[in-house]
């Protein structure tokens, strides 16, 4: 076994060399561009679309909405309606057909409360959270929010 011509070599492994010669074959399985929309026609969240086939100013609309939502938008509408419609004898022939508006004004106002009082709850969980977590940031916290209130009356 000493001799050099009985030591046995590794094995040559010629297939880097010759797969350069091959096509890609990957190009059996895969596609060779990759583009496909993720979740077509899927919507999530309240999403509105305004594109030239529903708007003039597509463009215009968006800048609009960035800067106040369509909520935003109805919900001063409503309000300024609601006032109005206020303001108009309750037995006028119009009354009875703006009272479905009423109607939806307070509904609006009542959802607004309870988110109100959701959120305010959350806080008051999270702040027993703190408390038992960290009692100097839930001091510092409470001060802080104590002071906001104080300067809220």
């Amino acid at each position: 076994m000493d001799n050099p011509s009985q030591t046995s070599k590794a094995p040559s492994w010629p297939w880097p060399w010759t797969m350069e010669k091959l096509p890609n074959p990957f190009a059996l399985f895969a596609p060779q561009a990759l583009n496909q929309p993720i979740n077509p026609g899927w919507t999530f969240g309240n999403v509105i679309s305004v594109t030239e086939q529903n708007s003039t100013a597509p463009d215009t609309e968006r800048q609009i909405v960035a800067a106040d939502s369509y909520g935003r938008q109805l919900g001063r509408v409503i309000d300024a309606l609601a006032v109005l419609i206020a303001e108009r004898p309750k037995n006028s022939p119009e009354a009875k057909a703006l009272d479905g508006l009423l109607e939806l004004h307070d509904k609006i106002d009542r959802i607004k409360s309870q988110a109100a009082a959701h959120r305010l709850e959350r806080i008051g969980a999270d702040l027993a959270t703190l408390k038992s977590s960290d009692a100097a940031e839930y001091r510092r916290v409470a001060k802080a929010l104590r002071e906001a209130l104080d300067e809220a009356r």
